[in-house]
């Protein structure tokens, strides 16, 4: 495992669930804190299954912070204090989601472009007692110096720390890092600053720590789920028992049948893995059903760990 840093998994919509938590947790580990997908308000309710993602009994993992995705001040606060009523006295703000729909509704990294609605939704977090606050964000929606204004609103919450992707909402996850954006930023905070954006292996984490000394953490996230051991290449062997206990998962907590389990394991292996065989890889998204699905991935999974 990786001393002297903080390690964090990274929310990724749709793959770091709470089962994709607890099993990494349980056959890898080396992550001090396991940061779940945004919860939002749609149509004025916030939806289930974000609740029942972060709800107390379904996370194993020894830390877990959950995430709130809003732009209207009262939905933050309707998020807030349902999160508090579940428990947990720290939420982390996202501010870096650059998935369009969501960011040209003033959303994630798109709200970076507006610092008076961010300051008015932070107001209105302020207000809630007990609970702390962080923030996930980017340099700005469609100007790498976006941050600058934003910055002097978290004031408001004085967030534990601020974790930043150097991109601007943008790029998604294209094109270079803006390092020398991120470098001006990790100079002007005066919050911890956790980096966060394209580490694919323990020596990277280490680069980032060397380069910036003050650094409180990073935030790991498509190389985690990429490979999964990728904080301790020793735990290589433990990839056959991960898989296996996300599919019994899976298989439990979704209620479509076998297509429905079939299409979610499908849809990790568009980041799982990309070193694993390319046939294989390619017999996985051909296959029609769980036996050809289950013989396909095995195999796949045997070509990493015999490497």
């Amino acid at each position: 495992m990786i001393e002297g840093i903080k390690i964090y998994s990274a929310p990724l919509q749709g793959y770091t669930d709470h089962i994709w938590r607890n099993a990494h947790a349980k056959h890898f580990g080396g992550v001090d804190v396991y940061c779940a997908p945004f919860a939002r308000v749609e149509h004025g309710e916030i939806k289930s299954r974000d609740i029942r993602d972060i709800a107390q009994e379904n996370n194993k993992v020894e830390c877990m912070r959950p995430q709130i995705l809003a732009c209207a001040p009262d939905d933050a606060l309707m998020l807030a204090n349902k999160i508090k009523e579940s428990g947990y006295t720290i939420i982390d703000i996202n501010l870096g989601c650059p998935h369009p729909p969501i960011a040209l509704k003033h959303k994630g990294a798109g709200m970076l472009k507006y610092p008076i609605e961010v300051a008015q939704m932070l107001e209105k977090l302020a207000t809630i007692e007990g609970i702390e606050y962080t923030v996930k964000m980017r340099l700005g929606w469609d100007d790498c110096n976006q941050w600058k204004e934003v910055l002097d609103c978290f004031d408001i919450i004085k967030p534990k720390h601020v974790a930043v992707h150097p991109r601007i909402g943008k790029q998604q996850y294209k094109g270079e890092l803006l390092m020398d954006g991120f470098t001006e930023l990790y100079h002007s905070c005066h919050c911890p600053i956790i980096y966060n954006g394209e580490i694919l292996s323990a020596e990277h984490i280490m680069q980032i720590k060397s380069q910036f000394p003050c650094i409180e953490g990073v935030m790991v996230g498509r190389g985690l789920v990429a490979t999964p051991f990728m904080l301790s290449t020793e735990q290589r062997g433990n990839l056959m028992k991960f898989h296996a206990e996300l599919l019994e998962q899976y298989s439990i907590h979704l209620s479509g049948g076998d297509m429905q389990i079939l299409n979610k394991m499908k849809s990790l292996w568009t980041m799982f893995l990309p070193q694993a065989n390319h046939k294989l890889r390619k017999a996985i998204s051909k296959s029609r059903n769980l036996d050809q699905y289950v013989h396909a991935s095995t195999e796949a999974i045997k070509s990493v760990i015999d490497t």
